[in-house]
């Protein structure tokens, strides 16, 4: 199965699955030293792929947890449109969350086992705007407590 990204006409077209896993009021977030933006943890989602199965996959992928179905809920989707290096995108963002509390799989200084430059932290939720979480929106859900929509245009 291949990623859900294409290219149509000069726009880059992304179906993307990501996870806010919050520990009180900490939020884990993926660094790479080489951009200046952090995101979520997820990915792409494959064809023939729900936007759970996919969210389960990637967090096997890249922090080698098995996730239960129960344990995520949906709680988002965003649309979200933007530039990067020069390249127009077209996304679709579903995002879930994850309350941890004690959870010993989420440790303190995880690497990203699919990449050899990111990395994963704990970040204060009042802090994200510092860390320039990417896409902003992503802030504005942390503590709403009904399923949301946004579309985000930074074209």
């Amino acid at each position: 199965m291949k990623d859900l990204s294409l290219m149509i006409d000069d726009v880059k077209f992304n179906f993307r699955s990501g996870l806010m896993i919050s520990k009180g009021d900490d939020i884990l977030v993926e660094c790479n030293p080489n951009i200046d933006f952090v995101i979520l943890p997820g990915g792409r989602v494959k064809t023939l792929e729900s936007t759970l199965e996919a969210l389960k996959r990637e967090i096997k992928e890249e922090m080698g947890i098995i996730l239960k179905d129960e344990e995520v809920k949906f709680i988002s989707i965003i649309e979200n449109f933007f530039e990067l290096d020069n390249k127009k995108y077209h996304e679709l963002y579903f995002l879930y969350k994850l309350n941890v509390k004690d959870d010993k799989r989420f440790k303190k200084d995880m690497k990203n086992m699919d990449s050899k430059q990111s990395y994963y932290k704990w970040v204060n939720k009042n802090k994200l705007k510092e860390v320039n979480l990417l896409p902003e929106v992503l802030i504005e859900t942390i503590n709403s407590i009904n399923i949301s929509h946004f579309i985000n245009k930074d074209l």
